[in-house]
Order: structure tokens, then C-alpha cells, then sequence
């Protein structure tokens, strides 16, 4: 059977151009499974408890993310982001599949990307790339006492923000800056931004984010939860030093109550101790008035979290550590924190050890 050239020719052209969409476009499959067990006494009823979970210091999650080249340097880009629960196998929000990201949107050159759906806000983002020691990859309270203020109070301390659009610029010498705003959706609006400057020898950053609630009070207010802060990080031989200072002020929701306010310090390292051997040590004051929205409630909260990891191989670690969440006078009395760690109402502190697992594929 004979084969007219124009017909080769073009299917030729057929198949190089379907190599060339297939090589232009890729889609991967990535995550990270952990498990840790762990230990904390002072709990409900004065007891000890001891638990398996994820690890400490890093949730499971399974992913996908993709990219398509576009030509003329813009490309779409996705990512679809699950998390569970490894020691039950369950999801960790009942209520959402895509808990941790789902968004679309583009590059559309090296200095410029926009986003479209359910991700972390702009100020999260550099809180954990720049500001954090454990990148706020803790899976509670214990060890991530920022959590709960860089975070929607109105959506169940939420850090990612539903219906969102940002825009991200990367420009010369390192400076790099956010720009997110989430629609007035159920868990109400948010506006953030920040702007750092990120070099091999050090990293200075600043943040601002404002939660607007999703409900008006009995008063007429909407109530906002506003937190910005400042900091970065820099080398001294083999330790990577961190400085962060955040202020946060939040509004009552219920009337009659009075604004809460928040002074937080937060210092860390990081010592490469061998190749294959991280240790990271953090402690965070943090300093409150009116706590609840509660007049003549202040107190303090501090935290000490030391960890240890040690890399089996570049896809598997093991990791240890020691945390301890102290209250001072009226931060005993908060029902957020109580909950959150188990905390004996009647104890000032709860502390305890952690050791685990982290795999990532």
C-alpha cells in the first residue's frame, strides 16, 4: 500500500504537535504522609494524654498541581489540595474535599501571577515562607501558637481564604510582593497584602490582613479582626536567626463587649547541624488586653517549641520534639486555647513530647 507524500508530511506535522502539547503541559501527583506520636499532660480532669495523629509538625496531604505553557512566557496553572487524617484515614474538614487549595489562574510572565479560588491568603504566605521557623507547618496549637492570628476568626481560625483572587509580583533583587481579597462569601470578606525582600543573606518582610465577619451584631457593627506584623530572617554561620512582631485587634460579636487586642513576639532558629540533621527552636510571647472581648481580662500567653529532624533518605525523615503553652492570668481563662490543647481549665500550662514520621512523594 502506497502512502501519498503530503499525507506522511502531515501526519508527520500531526504527531510532532501533539508531542509538543504533551511535553508543553504536565500534570503531577505530590503529598506528604506523617504520622506522630505524641504526649501532653495537664489535661482535662489532670491527667496525661498520649495520642497518635499526624505528626507535629507536618499534616498529610495529597495533591495535584499542573501547568500548561501558553507560549509568549504565560502559562495557566491549577492546584487541587486534599489533607487527612493518617491515623483514621479520614479528611481533616468533614464539610470540603479540596480543604487545603483548589485554584486556577495564570503566570503570566516571571514577574506576574493571578490566582482564582480557595488559597492562602497573601499575608499566610509569607508568614510561612519567610517569617515562621517551622513554616507554620504544625498540625495544632501546641506548636503553631500563630495560628490563631493570621487566621479568619469568623470561619474557624481558617488560614486560607474561600472565593479568593490574588495577585503576586516577583520583582528585581529579590523583592517580592501580594495583593489577595476574598468576595464577601459565608465566611465574610478578607483584604491582605505583603512585601518582602528575599536574599540569599537575609529576608525582610511585612504583612497586613483584615477580616471583615460575614454577620452583622445585634448593635449594627460587622465585626473585623485586623492583624499586620513585620520581621525576617538571617544566616550567623551555620544558624539561621528569625524576628517577627505582630499586633492584632479583634472585635466583639457580642454587644457590650470591648475590642481584644494582641502584642505578639515571636523568635526562632535554625541550626543545619549535620547534612542530613535540622534542629529548630521557637518561642513566642504573646501579650493580650480584653481577651474574649472581656474587659480587665489580660494576660499572657508563652511558647516554647523545640524540634529535631533527621533525613532518612531526601523523601523520608524522622523528627522529635518538646513543647510548652504557659497562661498567665486572664489568658488562662480562654476557651479557645482550653479546647485546642485539652487544657485542664485549673492548670496554667500544658507541655509534652512528640515524636513521628514524614514521608513525602
Amino acid at each position: 500500500m502506497k502512502f501519498c507524500p503530503s499525507v506522511l508530511a502531515l501526519a508527520a506535522i500531526a504527531a510532532h504537535a501533539a508531542a509538543m502539547a504533551q511535553s508543553a503541559s504536565s500534570v503531577q501527583v505530590y503529598g506528604q504522609v506523617t504520622a506522630g506520636v505524641t504526649q501532653r499532660n495537664h489535661q482535662t480532669g489532670g491527667g496525661s494524654i498520649t495520642e497518635l495523629s499526624n505528626s507535629q509538625f507536618a499534616a498529610s496531604l495529597l495533591g495535584f498541581r499542573g501547568t500548561e505553557d501558553l507560549g509568549g512566557g504565560m502559562s495557566a496553572i491549577f492546584r487541587l489540595e486534599h489533607g487527612l487524617n493518617t491515623d483514621t484515614g479520614t479528611q481533616t474538614l468533614a464539610t470540603r474535599f479540596w480543604n487545603r487549595q483548589s485554584f486556577v489562574g495564570l503566570n503570566i510572565n516571571p514577574m506576574l501571577t493571578v490566582t482564582f479560588g480557595r488559597q492562602f491568603h497573601a499575608a499566610t504566605d509569607r508568614a510561612i515562607q519567610s517569617l515562621d521557623v517551622h513554616n507554620l507547618g504544625g498540625t495544632s496549637l501546641a506548636v503553631t501558637p500563630l495560628g490563631l492570628f493570621g487566621v479568619n476568626r469568623f470561619s474557624a481560625n481558617d488560614s486560607r481564604a474561600d472565593d479568593s483572587i490574588k495577585l503576586r509580583v516577583r520583582g528585581p533583587a529579590g523583592l517580592t510582593a501580594g495583593l489577595s481579597t476574598a468576595l464577601n462569601d459565608g465566611a465574610g470578606r478578607s483584604h491582605s497584602f505583603d512585601i518582602a525582600q528575599v536574599t540569599p543573606t537575609y529576608t525582610v518582610a511585612a504583612y497586613a490582613v483584615k477580616f471583615d465577619s460575614p454577620t452583622i451584631t445585634a448593635n449594627g457593627t460587622r465585626p473585623s479582626h485586623l492583624a499586620w506584623g513585620l520581621g525576617g530572617n538571617v544566616p550567623v554561620g551555620p544558624v539561621r536567626l528569625y524576628g517577627h512582631y505582630m499586633t492584632a485587634e479583634l472585635d466583639p460579636s457580642a454587644v457590650g463587649r470591648i475590642q481584644q487586642k494582641n502584642k505578639i513576639l515571636v523568635l526562632g532558629a535554625n541550626w543545619q547541624a549535620t547534612p542530613v540533621t535540622s534542629i529548630k527552636a521557637a518561642y513566642t510571647h504573646d501579650k493580650g488586653t480584653a481577651i474574649n472581648g472581656v474587659s480587665g481580662r489580660n494576660g499572657t500567653k508563652d511558647t516554647w517549641v523545640v524540634s529535631a529532624e533527621y533525613f532518612l533518605s531526601k523523601r523520608t525523615s524522622l523528627n522529635a520534639g518538646w513543647f510548652s503553652n504557659r497562661f498567665a492570668d486572664g489568658y488562662k481563662l480562654d476557651p479557645t486555647n482550653i479546647t485546642a490543647l485539652g487544657r485542664d481549665p485549673a492548670a496554667s500550662s500544658t507541655s509534652g513530647f512528640t515524636t513521628g514520621i514524614r514521608h513525602d512523594f
